[in-house]
């Protein structure tokens, strides 16, 4: 059985669709969010290769995410999950890569989530929702 969380309605720091507006229209959301409760098992979207272990914001070490690299180079990047994984690692489909991040630290008051994006060869942003819905 396949499961996928909801994507994350809108709360006082957006909406959790790709290409949501953010910061008053300056950007808008590279990825989607996926609502869960900190602790979730997060499952990889797409066979591949763990190919980065790191951390979305410098001043703070505590929040992680996991990239992960498939057959055709498109790098699907899980924030706000703390690796169970190792770099190299490889992945299956459905395969275990951490479990979700309690962001009600950095950011109070959102919608607990993690957030899917993914880049293709040429450093562009896809739309996860045509690759996991």
């Amino acid at each position: 059985m396949k499961v996928i969380a909801p994507v994350r309605d809108h709360d006082t720091f957006g909406s959790g669709l790709f290409g949501a507006s953010r910061d008053g229209g300056k950007r808008t959301h590279s990825g989607i969010d996926f609502a869960c409760y900190p602790g979730s098992i997060v499952l990889a979207c797409s066979s591949g290769t763990v190919t980065k272990l790191g951390y979305p914001y410098g001043d703070d070490p505590h929040y992680r995410y996991v990239e992960v690299t498939d057959h055709d180079l498109r790098r699907f990047r899980y924030f706000y999950v703390k690796p169970t994984v190792s770099m190299n690692q490889m992945i299956i489909k459905g395969g275990a890569l951490g479990t979700s991040q309690e962001l009600n630290r950095r950011y109070v008051g959102i919608t607990e989530h993690v957030h899917l994006e993914i880049k293709d060869q040429n450093d562009e942003f896809l739309d996860p929702g045509e690759y996991i819905i």
